[in-house]
């Protein structure tokens, strides 16, 4: 039978394949297009890459509906194998040329105000990025219309193709990266042509048979399988990764500042799914955070290790550390003089290289280094003759009972101020202080060194974080323990073990290279603002109104009026780079001279521009249809809509929260989302499929179950997470997983089992696809920005109230039926 005469639905078998291949190909293309945002803008646009991935997904829901899909009939001209191989190619074909375009569009959303361009940039990227989930959501969209009996083995496929997308990366990247990797993802799909082509009918197998000759149509199979097989074999591990495949970072990044030297080149290139790591060999790199002024001797060369392109780790070149003293005229040594002779020192080190050095000169005999990349640790490990340990710095510190003279973390963050509101981090918050305090000895001292910001924002949250941390252990006097000195640029927190009462080391040694008091115990007025001056003491003013806000109980208010979010951060609430406060964004935007680009620069505004997009697309996707349909059928009822958008909001909720939850445990949040997706994905594909063999009385009693499993979430998720972190990290990782068995397996029910049997035609199958893409789009922005705002906890708030919904939705459904 010819192929274009083939207009029967395709059989369930090659469908449920196609679904999983799609479904695989998709989310490691979700994946791979987060890491070229990260590389290639910053961190926080790979947040849009959720919003652009189920914007895919649910406009092919609204578009099924828009197309006119109503009853089995229709579907023949959809389901059938024709369609579905140019969807196919389609698919392989638009993520191609995104990958291409993406990494070649001139594409700089900071001038976005100034140029009218750069918003068709970021237009077309939008577009085309969505086109290969539009794709792919047609597909599963139309086996799920289709195959009603078969809800349960779609949802399975879906999932179980979905948990194989988000581990691929994870395995893959390292030895491929990310152009030769996306354009064999990219191609995968293909390998699904040879089950669409026509089959032969009987009387040419005999034929053939007896010529003792192959069927034409097995030998076309065979050749386009070869030929498939052959391109994405070549694709990813023969070609180089040309000029075209290779990922640029963003001119505002710190790499590609620095390849503008001369004599300056990448030596080696690590991909990864923690980031990917370039080495740069030049003879101009210098890196002295917190250098004095008064130092002129020449700095020793260094070579540097760029994490996306920004937050490098720089390694010294340094034969004699004894006899080199530049480490000993920076900022954070002012630590040192503190514990003159120290014998242990511990390293926490997330970018930067400096406190290393700083250790090495301090002559301590017994120092170790915490950092939890394990490409970045090899290379430091073979320059310095330390302990090296790769490890979640929290994990680590859970794990030990050795205690240390210095504790020296060291995390400077990105080259450009805003650009990580939505990085997460634990090494910052009062727990993580707590848990430094702890491993201090009788004499020991916490440094944590930072850029200076104006207005004063950092420095005023490391200070109450500290204060706050010191309080909950019971000391009396907290602010007898803390000591912050500064530069031009960068300042020194400093927490004693012991009361500072004899501050004659460290004015000394604040006058011997220039540095100012910010806060010290008795601080007299005229010492601050001698040295690096500026208009006004402002970081010392803002010092002294926190401690005595403080000292008064008043520190709610002083919060509370502050221009900025400078409340301490908790392991609930980690985002120690976030400072917007959105009920004084008007006094922010002025006191920034009312230019709009700093408030781009915010990834904070971005999360809130997308928010507000997405949903403006999702009420034009879910009211097109019902316009639409109104004019012709009866349209779905408002009770299967809001079920279907508060299932969607529900699963993503939860989702989420174990993601950053997880963060804690594994110390990256990309780790965490590996972790997650391919369990939650694969436990509730298994509950989807189990649902729909159990039936619809079963969901009812599922919702709530899954409810109560939340509620005891919300109260124990603490204590679970500290009692995990202190194992190691194989039971880590075993007992994350364990932790999302149950709960993915109840979320798995209520989709499949509301496609089902809630729904009565294809065309509301396809609208009850929309609307779950939709709410899920929502839903992962709004908790991105819950945690941001009020912490990680609300997420789940968030989820239980979205599966109550959902309940009172069923109890109605069932109630009417």
């Amino acid at each position: 039978m010819p192929w274009s005469a083939s207009r029967n639905i395709v059989a369930i078998p090659p469908i449920l394949a196609t679904v999983l291949v799609m479904s695989l190909s998709s989310l490691a293309f979700e994946v791979l297009l987060a890491r070229i945002f990260a590389i290639s803008q910053w961190n926080h646009l790979s947040f849009m890459v959720i919003s652009i991935a189920l914007f895919g997904f649910a406009s092919s829901g609204t578009y099924l509906n828009l197309a006119g899909l109503s009853s089995r009939s229709q579907l023949q001209d959809w389901l059938n194998a024709r369609r579905l191989v140019i969807l196919i190619s389609l698919y392989s074909a638009s993520a191609l040329i995104a990958f291409i375009t993406l990494t070649h569009m001139p594409l700089d959303y900071f001038r976005l105000p100034f140029e009218a361009a750069q918003a068709v940039y970021l237009l077309s990227a939008y577009l085309l990025t969505a086109l290969p989930f539009f794709c792919t959501g047609l597909i599963i969209a139309l086996a799920y219309a289709s195959f009603p009996a078969k809800t349960g083995s779609v949802y399975l496929a879906t999932m179980v193709g979905s948990a194989g997308g988000a581990l691929l990366p994870a395995i893959a990247l390292s030895l491929f990266g990310e152009g030769r990797l996306f354009c064999a993802i990219s191609l995968l799909p293909l390998g699904l042509v040879p089950l669409y082509l026509p089959q032969a009918p009987a009387h040419q197998f005999h034929a053939a048979d007896d010529d003792h000759q192959p069927p034409r149509y097995f030998l076309g199979r065979w050749f386009l399988s070869t030929i498939i097989g052959l391109l994405i074999f070549f694709s990813t591990f023969i070609i180089p990764e040309y000029k075209f495949l290779h990922i640029k970072p963003s001119h505002y990044k710190a790499l590609h500042q620095v390849l503008q030297f001369p004599d300056t080149n990448i030596t080696q290139t690590e991909h990864h799914l923690r980031g990917r790591v370039d080495t740069i060999n030049s003879p101009f790199i210098r890196f002295a955070p917190g250098l004095s002024l008064k130092f002129t001797e020449t700095l020793p060369r260094t070579s540097a290790l760029y994490l996306d392109g920004d937050n490098a780790s720089h390694l010294y070149h340094v034969k004699s550390w004894p006899n080199n003293r530049f480490a000993r005229a920076t900022l954070a040594y002012a630590g040192y003089t503190l514990h003159p002779n120290p014998q242990h020192v511990l390293v926490v080190q997330n970018a930067g290289g400096a406190a290393a050095a700083c250790a090495l000169a301090s002559g301590a005999g017994d120092i170790t280094l915490v950092h939890p990349r394990s490409n970045i640790a090899k290379q430091i490990d073979q320059f310095y003759p330390i302990q090296i340990v790769t490890e979640q710095p929290r994990a680590f510190l859970a794990n030990t009972s050795n205690q240390f003279d210095i504790i020296h973390i060291e995390d400077w963050g990105t080259s450009l101020a805003g650009t990580a509101a939505l990085n997460q981090s634990h090494l910052l918050t009062i727990n993580a202080l707590t848990a430094y305090w702890q491993h201090l000895t009788t004499q020991g001292v916490i440094i944590i060194s930072r850029k200076l910001l104006l207005p004063p924002a950092e420095s005023l949250r490391l200070w109450a974080t500290a204060y706050t941390s010191l309080r909950q252990q019971g000391l009396p006097d907290p602010e007898r323990h803390i000591i912050m000195l500064r530069n031009w640029d960068t300042f020194t927190l400093l927490v004693t073990r012991q009361p500072s009462e004899n501050l004659a080391v460290i004015r000394n040694f604040a006058n011997r290279y220039n540095f100012d008091l910010m806060y010290a115990p008795h601080l007299n007025p005229c010492e601050v603002n001698r040295f690096n001056v500026f208009d006004q003491p402002f970081h010392y003013a803002a010092l002294t109104e926190l401690a005595n806000a403080y000292q008064t109980e008043t520190e709610q208010t002083f919060f509370d009026k502050y221009l900025l979010d400078v409340v301490p951060q908790t392991d609930d609430r980690p985002f120690p780079d976030r400072y917007l406060k959105w009920v004084k964004i008007k006094n922010f935007h002025q006191s920034m001279g009312n230019r709009i680009y700093t408030l781009i620069l915010s990834s904070e505004v971005v999360v809130m521009v997308v928010l507000v997009e997405a949903l403006v697309i999702a009420v034009i996707l879910l009211m097109a249809p019902l316009i639409y349909i109104r004019k012709r059928l009866q349209p779905p009822a408002i009770s299967h809509i809001v079920y279907f958008l508060a299932v969607g909001a529900g699963f993503m909720f939860v989702e989420l929260y174990f993601i950053k939850a997880f963060t804690l445990l594994f110390g990256n949040p990309v780790v965490s989302l590996t972790v997650v997706l391919g369990g939650v994905l694969i436990f509730s594909g298994a509950g989807g499929y189990w649902a729909t063999r159990a039936g619809i009385r079963r969901l009812s009693p599922v919702l709530a179950i899954l409810i109560l499993f939340l509620f005891a979430l919300v109260f124990f998720n603490e204590t679970l997470l500290s009692a995990i972190l202190t194992l190691p990290v194989f039971y880590r990782y075993a007992w994350a997983v364990v932790m999302l068995f149950p709960i993915s397996f109840l979320m798995g029910a209520p989709f499949s089992l509301g496609m089902r049997y809630l729904l009565s035609s294809p065309g509301q199958r396809a609208y009850a696809w929309a609307a779950n893409g939709s709410a899920s789009v929502l839903a992962a922005i709004a908790a991105a920005q819950m945690a941001l705002s009020i912490g990680i906890q609300f997420i789940l708030a968030g989820a239980i109230a979205a599966y109550i919904v959902a309940g009172a939705c069923v109890r109605r459904l069932l109630a009417a039926n």
